[in-house]
C-alpha cells in the first residue's frame, strides 16, 4: 500500500465534506484538480466507481480498496480508459474490485436517484450538475418546464418536487426514459400523459414551434454530440438553430438553461450565441454557472468540463 498516495486521497475526501449535508452520491477524486492525475473516484452511497486513466492506478489495488473501504464499501468497480479517453464501451475495460449489487438508490438535496455502476461510463446521474439541478428546481414553481435530452430526467424529478405546474422531459432512449419512470416513483411522483416523450428533441422543438406550444422554463443539456435515426446532432455546429427555436416558445420572462461539456465553449461564447438567437429579447439575471464543489480543476480536463449560463429572457 501507499502511505503518500492513500494521504491524498484522504485528503482530496476532506475538501468534500461539506457536500454530504447535501448528497450522498459525490466525486471524492477529479484528478489533476486533487494532484491525482489520471483517477476519478465517485461515491454513490456505499458503492463506488474509479474511472483510470493512467496505467499507475492499475497497480494501486490495494491502496484505492483500503481506501473505499474506510468509507463502507459495498461495491467497487473500475473502469478502464487508458487506451483513450473515448466513451466507445468496446474501449472501456471494466473491473469489478469489490462485488456485489451494481445498482443502488442515492439522494441529493432530499430527492432520489437510482443509479447502476455497470452503465457503460454513467450512472444514471450525472453529480456535477448537481448544484444547477438544485438552482433551476427553485425557479421552477408555478411554471411550465421543458427539458430536452433529459437522459434519467433528473431537472425534471428536482422541479417536480418543487411545485413545477408540468414537466415534458423528451429523450431518444426507451430505456433511459424506463429509468426515468424509476426515479418518478422513488419521489413518489407519476408522470402525466405527456410528462416522458420518446423523441428526438430537435424534431420535439420542431413540432412545438409549429404548433405554438411554449413553456415557462426550458432546460437544454444535450451531448456534445449525438446520432438519432441518421439524423446527427452537434453542439458546435446545431446549436445555434435549436436556441433559435427554443426561444420561438419560450414564454416573455420565461428561464432559460443551457449547458454543455463540449471543452471548446466558453460562457462568453455560449452568451453570445444566446443572444444571437434571442432576437432582440434582452438577457436578465444572467449566471454563468459550471460543475459543483466536487470538481476543482474543471476546465483543464477534458473529462472535467461544464459550461453553462441560466438567464431570464
Amino acid at each position: 500500500m501507499d502511505i503518500q498516495t492513500l494521504g491524498l486521497l484522504q485528503e482530496a475526501s476532506k475538501k468534500r465534506e461539506e457536500l454530504k449535508a447535501f448528497t450522498n452520491a459525490l466525486r471524492l477524486v477529479n484528478g489533476f484538480g486533487d494532484e491525482l492525475d489520471g483517477l476519478v473516484l465517485e461515491q454513490h452511497g456505499s458503492h463506488f466507481v474509479a474511472q483510470i486513466f493512467d496505467e499507475r492506478w492499475l497497480h494501486e489495488k490495494e491502496t484505492l480498496i483500503a481506501f473505499v473501504k474506510d468509507r463502507g464499501a459495498s461495491y467497487f468497480i473500475i473502469k478502464d480508459r487508458t487506451q483513450g479517453a473515448s466513451s466507445q464501451p468496446d474501449l472501456i475495460k471494466f473491473d469489478v474490485w469489490m462485488p456485489g449489487e451494481s445498482s443502488t438508490v442515492v439522494e441529493e438535496y432530499g430527492v432520489k436517484f437510482k443509479v447502476d455502476l455497470n452503465d457503460t461510463l454513467n450512472t444514471g446521474l450525472f453529480l456535477d450538475m448537481r448544484a444547477n439541478r438544485h438552482r433551476v428546481a427553485e425557479m421552477s414553481a408555478g411554471r411550465k418546464v421543458l427539458n430536452l435530452f433529459a437522459y434519467t430526467c433528473a431537472f425534471g424529478v428536482h422541479c417536480r418536487m418543487h411545485g413545477a405546474a408540468s414537466v415534458v422531459n423528451v429523450d431518444v432512449s426507451r430505456k433511459i426514459l424506463e429509468r426515468a419512470r424509476v426515479n418518478y416513483e422513488l419521489n413518489g411522483l407519476v408522470p402525466e400523459k405527456n410528462e416522458l416523450i420518446r423523441a428526438d428533441a430537435v424534431e420535439y422543438l420542431e413540432r412545438a414551434v409549429k404548433k405554438d406550444n411554449r413553456f415557462d422554463m426550458i432546460i437544454l443539456d444535450p451531448p456534445s454530440f449525438a446520432r438519432f435515426e441518421g439524423r446527427t446532432f452537434s453542439v458546435k455546429k446545431d446549436l445555434p438553430d435549436v436556441l433559435g427555436m427554443i426561444v420561438k416558445v419560450l414564454n416573455p420572462k420565461g428561464v432559460l438553461f443551457v449547458a454543455t461539456n463540449h471543452s471548446e465553449m466558453l460562457h462568453s461564447n455560449l452568451q453570445n450565441i444566446i443572444k444571437g438567437a434571442a432576437r432582440g429579447r434582452s438577457l436578465k439575471n444572467v449566471q454563468c454557472l459550471g460543475q459543483d464543489l466536487d470538481f476543482p480543476g474543471t476546465g483543464f480536463m477534458a473529462e472535467s468540463c461544464l459550461t453553462a449560463v441560466l438567464a431570464e429572457l
